[in-house]
Order: C-alpha cells, then sequence, then structure tokens
C-alpha cells in the first residue's frame, strides 16, 4: 500500500467513523426500536406486544382484533430490521418548539415525532409520543381513519368545519372558505400560495384526513404562535393528518357556529 493509498484510507475512515457517530447521536432515545417493535407486532398478531408499544386508548382493540399472523413478513423483519424504512417527516417537537436532549440524553416527556413507515409495502404514518417509560405510538389518528369509514363527520362539529374550510380552499371557492373561516378572516392569506391540483389528490386527503382534538398540555405550533389544547367549550385546537403532513386548526364556536382562524394552509397542502 502506498502512503497515499494509506493517507487515503485513513481520511475515509476518519469520515465514515464521523458520520457513524453523528448518526448514532441523531438516534439517540430515538423512536426507531419502538416503531420496529410495532410492526413485528403487527405481523405476529400479539395484541400484547402491540400494548406495549402504544399509548393506552379505550378504543385500541379497534386496532387489533380480527387480524392474522403474517409468518413470511414477520420472518423476513427478523432476519433483517433494516429492511423496515423509517422516515422522519418534521423535527422533534417540544411543547410546539424543536426539542432537544436533556443532560441524560433524553427527550422531554411529552416530546412527539411523525415518521412514515414502509416494508415492502404501502407505507403508514405514526405519530409518537415521548413518555416518562419512553417512546410510544400514539393511536388517535388511525382510531380516527376507522370512524372516517364508519360514519361520515357531522354538520355543525369542530371537525366538520375544519375539513370543510379544506376543500373549500382545495377547490378555490372563496366564498364557502370564507363560510367556514372566523368572521371577517383575511381571505388573501387564506389563499396565499393557492393554486388549484387538476388530479382531485388534494381533494381526497381532505375527506380522508383524520382529525384529533389536541387537548391541556399538547402544543402545536401554527404561523404566528404556539397553541395549547384546551377545554375550553367555544375553542378547539385540532390536528389533521393530511396525507403526511400535520395541519392545526384552531376553531372558534361563534354565534353557535364553528370557524376555523385564518392560516396560510397552502404552505401545509403544498408540501
Amino acid at each position: 500500500m502506498t502512503r497515499r493509498t494509506q493517507v487515503v484510507c485513513v481520511a475515509v475512515t476518519a469520515v465514515s467513523l464521523a458520520a457513524a457517530s453523528i448518526a448514532a447521536q441523531g438516534t439517540k432515545d430515538g423512536p426507531e426500536p419502538v416503531m420496529l417493535a410495532l410492526v413485528k407486532a403487527i405481523y405476529a398478531n400479539d395484541p400484547a406486544a402491540y400494548n406495549a408499544v402504544t399509548v393506552p386508548d379505550p378504543r385500541r382493540a379497534r386496532l387489533t382484533s380480527g387480524g392474522r399472523v403474517n409468518e413470511a413478513k414477520l420472518r423476513a423483519l427478523t432476519e433483517d430490521p433494516g429492511s423496515l424504512q423509517m422516515r422522519k417527516n418534521r423535527p422533534f417537537l417540544y411543547q410546539g418548539k424543536e426539542a432537544a436532549l436533556d443532560s441524560n440524553g433524553r427527550y422531554p416527556v411529552g416530546t412527539t415525532a411523525l415518521y412514515t413507515l414502509a416494508h415492502g409495502g404501502s407505507p403508514m404514518v405514526a405519530r409518537l409520543v415521548r413518555q416518562a417509560d419512553g417512546w410510544k405510538v400514539d393511536l388517535r389518528w388511525w382510531l380516527a381513519m376507522i370512524d372516517l369509514q364508519t360514519a361520515a363527520p357531522k354538520a355543525g362539529t369542530p371537525e366538520y368545519a375544519a375539513r370543510a374550510l379544506s376543500a373549500a380552499l382545495i377547490a378555490m371557492d372563496r366564498k364557502a372558505a370564507a363560510k367556514y373561516a372566523t368572521p371577517g378572516a383575511n381571505l388573501d392569506l387564506l389563499f396565499l400560495g393557492a393554486q388549484r391540483e387538476p388530479s382531485g389528490v388534494l381533494d381526497a386527503l381532505a375527506m380522508e384526513m383524520p382529525i384529533v382534538e389536541l387537548g391541556p398540555g399538547e402544543f402545536y405550533p401554527m404561523r404566528d404562535r404556539v397553541v395549547e389544547g384546551s377545554t375550553a367549550p367555544d375553542v378547539k385546537l385540532l390536528l389533521g393528518l393530511f396525507g403526511v403532513v400535520e395541519i392545526p386548526f384552531v376553531v372558534r364556536k361563534i354565534d353557535g357556529e364553528w370557524r376555523v382562524e385564518p392560516q396560510p394552509y397552502f404552505a401545509y397542502f403544498n408540501r
């Protein structure tokens, strides 16, 4: 080996080790092991393992009942865990701001993450939350998707207003958008960056978007501020899952009707 080759090899090794170190730091206290365990539990049709890595919910059994073991997929994933593709869709957030590791190398309890998972089939989007005993998958958006399949959103609800406003914006219908936005809403802000997408994909996403109400202690950043979920009867913080993009809605009850605060929603639609 020549001196030049030795230098190149040492340099390449140093770069590789640095990259590995950076990657390890980036996944420290990450939710990747939990997502791997979740997919294995799904393939194994193992409700106990599924429950161990998900946030408790009284409706959780709806997601595990009637399943079947997929031995081939389980074997393939066990033999090659790296075959599970996990893509982070946004930064980790804590109280509406980008989260940072604490002095113990952990993310604060309440930190949230959003990932897309794929293992040789259709991808699924998973939202996770850091709890005291580790990362857990938050099932509320998956349960909301089941609700959508069994019953249409009811008119006169906060969810209906958020969905109707989204559909009106995507259809470029300013009159309908004004109907579901708060009185005097800035329509120029609502339609900022607007462009009609002729394929109908955005229309379908608006109709299929699972929407969940966030409660006290849950936060999400808006254009101009961070908003916390509330138990107040006349204001709701909703979070929709528009494909792989989260969309927040602040919905207020005004004169008996639910109206959505204006935001530049096309910035979300066009991601």
